[in-house]
C-alpha cells in the first residue's frame, strides 16, 4: 500500500465515521391522518433529512398498532390530524415502546390537543412533558430557545426556521418535572422534555404548507438524528487512525 493509499483509506474512515453518526436508525411516523397526503409528506421530509436509515408511515386512525409491530424502530414520531382509533390504547403503547429502552419518541401536535389528543400512560407521569389543557388557538409563528444548549438545538437557525400553525394549536401546560425547552415568545410553551426523556414538540410534522426543511431537521434532532459526534463514533476514528498509522510505519520501515 502506497502513502496515497494510506491516506485515502484514513478519510475514508473519518467519512465513515461521521456517515454512521448521522444515521439515526430506522424511524416509524405514526399518524391519524384519515388517508390525506400529509402524513406521505411527512414521510418524505424525514426521509430527506437525510438523518434516518428508513422512515416508515403507520396509521393510528383505523387501529393502533402492537408493541410488536413497532419495537424493532429506533425512533418514534407521533402525531395525529384526526382523531386516533383508539386514543388511550395508542398512548399505552407507546409508553410501552419507550419502556424498551434506547429508543427515541416524540410527541407533536395535534396530539397534545383536544380532541386529537393521545392520552393513555403517555400522557402521564414521567411520560408527559406538555400537557393538553384543553385550550386551542394561534401560536405567533416563532420559536425562542429557552435552553439554547440543549443538543436538539444543534446546527439548528431558528431565525430561519418556519412551520405551519392554525387555531387548533395546543396552549398546553408543562409537565411536573419536565424541561422547557422552546417557546413561541408569546407565553405559548412549544417544546419539552419529560422526566423520563420523552420530547413533546406542539408542532405539526404533516405535509403543510409553512413547514420548511430547517423545520424537519429540528424534529431530526429531537429525535436523535443530529450530526453531533459522539464518543463512539470518537472511539471508531480513532482506532481507525491508530491502525492506519500503525500501518504507515511499517511501510516506511519497509
Amino acid at each position: 500500500m502506497n502513502k496515497n493509499a494510506i491516506r485515502l483509506s484514513i478519510l475514508a474512515v473519518a467519512v465513515m465515521a461521521f456517515s454512521l453518526n448521522m444515521q439515526a436508525g430506522s424511524l416509524a411516523i405514526l399518524c391519524s391522518e384519515a388517508g390525506d397526503t400529509t402524513c406521505a409528506g411527512a414521510v418524505a421530509a424525514m426521509q430527506a433529512t437525510g438523518r434516518f436509515s428508513s422512515v416508515t408511515g403507520i396509521d393510528t386512525t383505523s387501529s393502533t398498532p402492537t408493541l410488536g409491530s413497532i419495537s424493532g424502530y429506533d425512533s418514534i414520531l407521533a402525531g395525529t390530524d384526526y382523531v386516533p382509533f383508539d386514543s388511550t390504547g395508542l398512548g399505552n403503547v407507546l409508553a410501552d415502546y419507550y419502556n424498551l429502552g434506547g429508543k427515541h419518541l416524540t410527541v407533536a401536535t395535534y396530539a397534545l390537543s383536544n380532541p386529537w389528543a393521545i392520552g393513555g400512560t403517555l400522557a402521564t407521569g414521567g411520560y408527559s412533558a406538555l400537557t393538553n389543557l384543553g385550550v386551542n388557538a394561534d401560536v405567533s409563528g416563532i420559536l425562542v430557545a429557552t435552553v439554547p444548549n440543549d443538543p436538539i438545538f444543534a446546527g439548528i437557525n431558528l431565525n430561519t426556521l418556519t412551520y405551519f400553525h392554525n387555531l387548533n394549536f395546543a396552549h398546553p401546560g408543562l409537565a411536573p418535572g419536565a424541561t422547557l425547552l422552546a417557546t413561541d415568545g408569546s407565553g405559548v410553551d412549544m417544546i419539552a422534555r419529560s422526566s423520563l426523556g420523552v420530547i413533546d414538540v406542539n408542532l405539526y410534522p404533516g405535509n403543510k404548507g409553512g413547514n420548511n426543511a430547517e423545520f424537519y431537521d429540528l424534529l431530526a434532532n429531537t429525535l436523535g438524528g443530529t450530526s453531533t459526534p459522539e464518543p463512539g463514533t470518537l472511539v471508531m476514528f480513532g482506532s481507525g487512525l491508530v491502525g492506519l498509522a500503525g500501518l504507515l510505519r511499517r511501510k516506511l520501515k519497509v
